[in-house]
């Protein structure tokens, strides 16, 4: 009873940290597009919200018909709308726990859980008004009762239920049946445990069937994912080391030292080879793979997509960490993943690399200086969505790049003053998890837009640089 008690205490204050990490300046940062994007289909009318969800493509209602009903509750500042993401980051830390000590022991769960309470990945996902820190949950309660169920003590509805919605906070979600197949293959001689959880997935899926069904007599094609570049050879590497540090492009000298010891504790886990680690490594790795190998015809590939994965990835590392006979070894091995996790999570909130696009901050500088004459010319309706949700009044405004033609910026120009030309940053990456990097539009803007400025350029007036975005302002003649 008291070592029960001591581990609850321990479960209870890491969960307070993992929370602090979570809830600290939550509300602070602008709005970022796809965020922005939240915004805009949850408060828009219900049958508009499914019909913009329906020509997107590529997301199940569920989330957004859980944060109408959140936001209805609390209000619709960046702290409410992502609040319910820092919540379901918040419970994932003792959920964690709870698989973790059957999987690993009473240490091996308080350490996973200590992992996943400053993993600089997992804290900005729970800050992000998106899906993903209800995927990384709804996958780690669906593989806890898929373990519960291989080791004898099946409750088959919840697992069914906690497999549906994972299925239908994100299409991603849906590697899990990949990976339980896997894992149940050396277990076909027990074919009524095959069947049932067959029949089980059948069940879990259900619920997303009509939503298909109207993608299927819509004709809907995912239009929200042609702008995924593609992954290099070295992709999952740098995933790995994402979920680590949240950083896989930065590399200095500190930063490989860190690298290559993960990668010890990394490398470490998985000997001696046993059912705990088969569970692990196919449910980290198996999504990972599946997705990198489809991206040699049309990449999918985003860091992003694999938070379901997350969680066996810092298993895997409490179990790396473990592995290691001598205790001399095992803190050096604590110290060098700590030390990678705690020089992300610092950086998330002070480095102008984790910085959110700051559409706020666009909408306010358009603000003060619009003057009658002024027109506000759109790079597409990404920056729409994005503007509109800070603006404080109406903007003459043109959309240069919409569902027709392109608009050509001489003809929004004509009998106007002033042109405000909105750009959004054109580098795309998998791996980033903002798009904070500072762009020159004169040459990165498309090719009718940098010709345009370049005949106007010693008629610009004002050049606006946030993360991610541009702003310029040309005085017309």
């Amino acid at each position: 009873m008291s070592e029960w008690r001591t581990s609850r205490w321990w479960v209870a204050g890491i969960t307070l940290l993992g929370a602090g990490l979570r809830l600290y300046r939550l509300g602070g940062p602008s709005f970022w597009f796809d965020e922005c994007f939240t915004y805009t289909v949850t408060l828009a009318p219900l049958r508009d919200s499914l019909a913009a969800l329906l020509v997107a493509g590529i997301y199940s209602p569920f989330y957004f018909l859980l944060l109408r009903f959140m936001v209805a509750l609390v209000g619709s500042s960046e702290y409410a709308f992502r609040f319910l993401s820092a919540a379901f980051g918040i419970l994932t830390v003792p959920l964690l726990y709870r698989l973790g000590r059957r999987l690993l022991g009473k240490q091996g769960g308080l350490l996973a859980a200590l992992l996943l309470a400053v993993c600089p990945f997992h804290v900005w996902y729970s800050q992000d008004a998106r899906m993903y820190a209800l995927l990384s949950f709804f996958c780690l309660a669906a593989m806890d009762q898929f373990e519960l169920l291989l080791s004898g003590r099946q409750n088959w509805i919840l697992f069914i239920a906690c497999s549906a919605l994972a299925y239908l906070t994100h299409y991603a979600a849906g590697a899990l049946i990949y990976v339980q197949l896997m894992l149940l293959l050396p277990l076909l001689r027990r074919g009524r445990l095959f069947w049932r959880w067959f029949l089980a997935q059948m069940a879990a899926l259900a619920p997303l069937v009509p939503w298909l069904v109207l993608y299927l007599v819509h004709g809907v094609r995912p239009a929200g994912l042609g702008w995924i570049p593609r992954p290099d050879a070295l992709a999952p590497l740098r995933t790995l080391w994402n979920f680590t540090s949240a950083d896989a492009v930065t590399f200095t000298p500190l930063v490989m030292v860190l690298t290559l010891a993960v990668g010890a504790v990394v490398v470490r886990a998985g000997f001696p080879w046993d059912g705990v680690r088969r569970l692990l490594f196919w449910w980290l790795m198996l999504p990972i793979l599946m997705v990198f190998v489809l991206s040699l015809w049309r990449s999918y590939y985003v860091d992003r997509y694999f938070t379901g994965s997350l969680p066996a990835y810092l298993l895997w590392l409490a179990l790396g960490i473990g592995a290691f006979s001598r205790p001399a070894w095992r803190a050096l091995a604590v110290v060098a993943v700590l030390l990678a996790m705690g020089w992300g999570a610092v950086r998330l909130h002070h480095d102008p690399y984790f910085a959110k696009e700051d559409w706020r901050g666009v909408a306010q500088a358009i603000d003060a200086g619009l003057q009658p004459g002024d027109v506000v010319a759109l790079q597409d309706y990404e920056a729409l969505v994005g503007t509109s949700v800070y603006r404080e009044r109406e903007w003459p405004q043109a959309v240069l790049v919409g569902i027709g033609d392109p608009t050509p910026l001489d003809v929004v120009a004509e009998g106007h003053k002033r042109v405000w030309l909105v750009w959004r940053s054109p580098r795309e990456v998998n791996h980033r998890l903002s798009k904070s990097e500072l762009f020159d539009v004169f040459a990165e803007a498309d090719p009718p837009t940098v010709a345009w400025l370049a005949a106007h350029r010693g008629q610009v007036a004002l050049e606006l640089r946030f993360p991610g975005l541009s702003v310029v302002r040309v005085e017309m003649r």
